[in-house]
C-alpha cells in the first residue's frame, strides 16, 4: 500500500490552484480541488485494515442523535476487537460516525500525506507557516450530523466519499461570543456552542464533493450534515505563530474574566506578551493536574455488536 501510496505522490494533492487564492486563503471561505480522495488507503480493504489497527485512544465512535436534536443524546462506543469491515457496514447501515484522530502520529501513511498537504500549502501561499500539524478521519452514516461548535487550530476539511453540507458562520457574536470563545479555548466548554435555527441565515453554505476541501477564517463556528450516503471526510489542523499567540490571549482573557475582568482579542505590545506568559504558566500547572486525575472524559457505554438490531451491546 506504501508503495502505491509513493506513487499518487509524486504529484501535487491540491489541483486547479488559482494565484489570486494565495490573497483570500485564510481570510475567506476557500474551496480547493485536490485528489486525496484517489489515496489507495482509501480503498474498502485498506480502510478496513486501518480501523482494525487504530490505537483504542485514537479514535471516537459514536452514535449521534438524528438531525435536528441535541448533543446530549450522542453515546460513546468501542469497536475493540471488531472487524473493519464490519466497523464500515454498521456506519453504512446505521447511525453512527467514527472518528480516527491523530492519524499522523501512528500511521506511516498519513505521515507522509500530513507533510505533503503543507509542503503544498506553505509554498502556494507565502509566508504560511505551519507546526502542529494533525491529521484525522471522519466516516459518518447517512443523514449524520456534527453539531454547532468552533475549533481551536486552523482547519480544512477534505471530502473523499459521499457529499455534505457545511454550514460556516463568522466568528464573532452573536454566533461566536468572547465568553464561548475563551470557554472553548479553556476547555470549560465543548466545542459545541449555542446556536440558534435563524443563524442559517447568515451562513455560507458549501455542498462538499469527492475531491473538494473547504478552508475558512480561524475559529469560525461550523456544522455539517450529510446527504443520504455514508461519507468519508479528512481533517487537517495546524497552527502557526499568529494562531498560537491569539490561541494565548484568548487563554488569558478567559482566567482575567473568571476574576471578573474582561479582555480584549486583539492585545498587543506588553499586554499582549503577558497574557502570553500568565497563560503558558496557568497551562503548566493545569496539565500537571490533568495528569494526576484518572477520570475519564467521555467513558464508552456500548460496544458494537453485529448481531443486535441496532449493532449496539451495552458494555
Amino acid at each position: 500500500m506504501y508503495h502505491d501510496l509513493e506513487l499518487v505522490l509524486q504529484h501535487d494533492l491540491i489541483v486547479e490552484w488559482k494565484e489570486h487564492y494565495k490573497e483570500v486563503f485564510g481570510k475567506h471561505t476557500l474551496l480547493l480541488n485536490n485528489r486525496l480522495h484517489e489515496l489507495p488507503v482509501f480503498l474498502p480493504e485498506n480502510l478496513a485494515r486501518l480501523i482494525e489497527t487504530t490505537p483504542s485512544e485514537h479514535y471516537d465512535f459514536v452514535r449521534p442523535g438524528a438531525i435536528g436534536t441535541k448533543k446530549s443524546q450522542w453515546l460513546q462506543g468501542s469497536i475493540e476487537g471488531a472487524k473493519g469491515e464490519d466497523v464500515l457496514r454498521a456506519v453504512e447501515e446505521g447511525r453512527f460516525w467514527l472518528s480516527l484522530r491523530a492519524l499522523q502520529d501512528w500511521d506511516e501513511g498519513f505521515k507522509q500525506v500530513t507533510s505533503k498537504i503543507f509542503d503544498e500549502l506553505e509554498v502556494k501561499v507565502p509566508g504560511f507557516e505551519t507546526f502542529k500539524h494533525k491529521t484525522g478521519m471522519l466516516i459518518s452514516s447517512p443523514g449524520a450530523q456534527v453539531y454547532y461548535h468552533a475549533d481551536v487550530p486552523g482547519q480544512s476539511l477534505w471530502q473523499v466519499k459521499g457529499h455534505k453540507d457545511v454550514y460556516i458562520y463568522e466568528n464573532t457574536a452573536p454566533f461566536l461570543s468572547d465568553e464561548q470563545l475563551e470557554g472553548i479555548f479553556l476547555g470549560t466548554t465543548e466545542e459545541e456552542i449555542r446556536f440558534e435555527p435563524w443563524y442559517d441565515e447568515f451562513a455560507t453554505k458549501v455542498t462538499l464533493s469527492p475531491g473538494e476541501m473547504a478552508h475558512w477564517p480561524l475559529n469560525n463556528p461550523h456544522r455539517v450534515e450529510n446527504h443520504d450516503e455514508v461519507n468519508i471526510s479528512v481533517t487537517t489542523e495546524h497552527f502557526t505563530t499568529e494562531i498560537r499567540d491569539f490561541y494565548a490571549i484568548i487563554y488569558a482573557n478567559g482566567l482575567l474574566r473568571r476574576a471578573g475582568i474582561s479582555g480584549n482579542r486583539h492585545s498587543v505590545g506588553a499586554m499582549k506578551y503577558a497574557k502570553m506568559a500568565l497563560a503558558a504558566a496557568h497551562k503548566i500547572i493545569y496539565k500537571k493536574m490533568v495528569q494526576q486525575s484518572s477520570g475519564a472524559k467521555s467513558p464508552r457505554s456500548f460496544k458494537l455488536d453485529m448481531t443486535a438490531l441496532d449493532f449496539m451491546a451495552d458494555l
